[in-house]
């Protein structure tokens, strides 16, 4: 077994590259020669004593366009780009030397049924020297560039460019959850320099419409607080990204490879331009990621517990599944009982070593000085966590959690109820 399609041709010795449909072995696939000469290969059916292939010699940039689906079998096939192509005989009999007829494209096109418009091939998969097929190969659908401003002499660093990316891909996240979606950015490849990072995110064309609304927004200098509550964005997600942008002095490119356009560019100046009146609606708006949704306190307590005792966490040792854990470690690092890394803090060694009554206590005023506690009671207009009414959660949510979807809200403010009716009486003020 081998990845050779044929030896010794007129075309020379052609191997498989990648493997796009198949059935009872490959039916589409891209070869390669000696002097990496390319050419795509298309069963059009078999006769008693032979298949029948098309063999077309292409570009490595419309191969790239058809394994990343830019173009369509139809249009592989139908708009060549040489004025000829081989139809290739293979016999079953090995002994029988292959015939290759070269043909013009007009001559092609008459004497093929095409495969229907809009269909795209099924994958990329490589094919091995052994013969075996691998694992398919994923492409990037975007990519990020960033640059250093022309004014800045700093070289751009690892560091700075690593929490671009994380400050984009929060933001991306919080944009998923208003859509009561899901995704993740994969990296798929990177280019030093002006760096750019290639990344695989499927549902990204859901927001772009939205970035795209944003970029026309920045290049404007328009109106972005109410861009930001009619779009539902998670105004301290945005405001990170731009004070990255500013701290890194650099430019900050996203780009679709789908369609090579240009979906969001934010520069330091726009950064700056924006910078103070982000700040300021971030300390007034609660992010979805400081709401938290784990309903019993008791049950924090017992996760902080564990972690400080070293214990792992799974369905034996806290009667949770994976994903209810994951939402009590949240509320602990909400409360400030662990850190971002997972490890317990300081406040977290004393919760874990404290009787109940205590832990409540250090509960009460850790929720009371939380982002989400404290807006919660700035947007109630009283004075601390003990005169909070817990049947408000829901009405504060909705007018000061802009990121979270309706649905999300409802959730949340069920959690919300149950820490104050918990932690109140509970509660003293120092």
């Amino acid at each position: 077994m081998s990845n050779i399609f044929l030896s010794d041709t007129l075309l020379g010795t052609l191997h498989i590259k990648n493997v796009y449909e198949f059935f009872e072995g490959p039916k589409l696939f891209s070869v390669t020669n000696e002097v990496d000469g390319l050419f795509v290969v298309y069963w059009i059916g078999d006769e008693e004593d032979f298949d029948k292939w098309i063999v077309l010699p292409i570009s490595k940039s419309r191969l790239e366009h058809l394994e990343r689906k830019r173009i369509d079998i139809n249009s592989l096939l139908m708009y060549q780009e040489q004025s000829f192509c081989f139809q290739l005989n293979l016999p079953y009999d090995d002994s029988v030397a292959p015939i290759f007829n070269r043909i013009n494209t007009d001559e092609f096109r008459r004497s093929i049924k095409f495969p229907k418009v809009g269909l795209y091939i099924s994958s990329v998969m490589p094919m091995l020297p052994s013969g075996k097929l691998g694992a398919c190969i994923e492409f990037s659908t975007h990519e990020i560039h960033v640059e250093k401003t022309a004014s800045s002499t700093e070289p751009l660093v690892l560091k700075g460019v690593s929490k671009l990316f994380e400050c984009f891909n929060d933001f991306y996240s919080s944009i998923m959850k208003s859509f009561d979606e899901k995704d993740i950015m994969r990296p798929v490849s990177g280019r030093p320099g002006s760096f750019v990072l290639s990344f695989q995110a499927d549902k990204m064309h859901q927001v772009e419409p939205l970035l795209k609304d944003l970029n026309e927004l920045i290049l404007s200098r328009g109106d972005i607080v109410s861009f930001i509550k009619r779009r539902k964005i998670d105004v301290q997600m945005l405001s990170a990204l731009f004070e990255n942008i500013i701290e890194t002095s650099s430019s900050f490119e996203l780009k679709s490879n789908a369609t090579d356009e240009l979906v969001l560019i934010v520069r330091k100046t726009d950064a700056e331009f924006y910078s103070s009146i982000l700040s300021k609606m971030s300390a007034q708006v609660v992010g979805g990621y400081q709401v938290p949704q784990a309903n019993l306190i008791n049950q924090v307590f017992k996760i902080v517990e564990l972690k400080w005792q070293d214990k792992h966490l799974n369905l034996v040792s806290t009667g949770l599944d994976e994903r209810h854990i994951l939402y009590y470690i949240h509320a602990a690092k909400i409360l400030g009982f662990l850190n971002s890394n997972n490890s317990v803090s300081a406040l977290g060694q004393q919760v874990a070593e404290s009787e109940h009554d205590k832990r409540l206590r250090i509960a009460a005023r850790s929720f009371e000085s939380s982002h989400c506690g404290w807006a919660w009671i700035t947007w109630s207009q009283v004075k601390n966590l003990s005169e909070l009414d817990p049947s408000t959660a829901e009405a504060f949510l909705l007018e000061k959690c802009l990121s979270l979807s309706v649905k999300t809200m409802k959730r949340r403010a069920s959690t919300l109820r149950k820490w104050v009716e918990a932690l109140k009486p509970s509660y003293q003020e120092q």
